[in-house]
């Protein structure tokens, strides 16, 4: 058997459905937008086995163009497994590596919730904290930007950090690019942009 993502198009009845579960069941309403704006960005529902396979988990990425800081990046908007602790978390994520590594993208970046969140739930800064693990395990890094609050299209600004991965063993840029490239190119926030400013500020010298 083998592993392999299948684009949202290509995916059977049966594999969509379950892909709107997944996504519904993993991600709280805060940090959500509802499922069929999430198609403007490339979608992939993860198998194993033949192509029409039962969908194990859920990818949706946005790549970044080819000018200005973070060209050749890609940004994981969402990744969720349907089951967890069985090891397919982190198969998805080692295939979604190489599959961006095969397309020559040189870094994967993503936002993680917070777990020092201020009156955050001594249980949700746990999960919090086992999400941060798992990426870790998985090659993930977490960098030391510690107010980054990224403007939402509905208006708030969740406490939330930065991670990343070097897909191509040159090792990541500097932080400070990192959160440049993702805030201008993921969220539309220019140099002057007050999440921009606080998010540097934040960065140990």
């Amino acid at each position: 058997m083998s592993d392999r993502y299948v684009p949202y198009a290509a995916l059977t009845a049966t594999q969509e459905a379950r892909m709107r579960e997944i996504y519904a069941a993993s991600f709280p309403e805060a940090l959500s937008a509802p499922f069929d704006d999430l198609l403007v960005d490339r979608m992939l529902g993860f198998v194993s086995g033949a192509h029409d396979a039962p969908l194990l988990g859920l990818a949706l990425v946005r790549d970044f163009g080819d000018a200005g800081l973070g060209s050749g990046w890609t940004f994981l908007r969402y990744f969720a497994a349907g089951t967890r602790g069985d090891g397919v978390g982190s198969r998805m994520f080692t295939w979604l590596c190489d599959l961006l590594r095969s397309e020559g993208r040189s870094v994967l970046a993503w936002d993680v919730e917070d777990p020092d969140e201020p009156g955050i739930a001594a249980a949700e800064a746990d999960l919090d904290r086992r999400r941060i693990g798992f990426y870790e395990r998985n090659g993930g890094v977490l960098l030391p930007v510690h107010h980054y609050r990224p403007p939402h299209e509905d208006g708030h600004a969740p406490h939330l950090r930065l991670m990343a991965s070097d897909l191509t063993g040159a090792g990541l840029p500097p932080t400070r690019e990192v959160v440049l490239g993702v805030l201008e190119q993921r969220y539309g926030c220019g140099a002057d942009h007050p999440a921009v400013r606080e998010a540097l500020a934040s960065i140990p010298i």
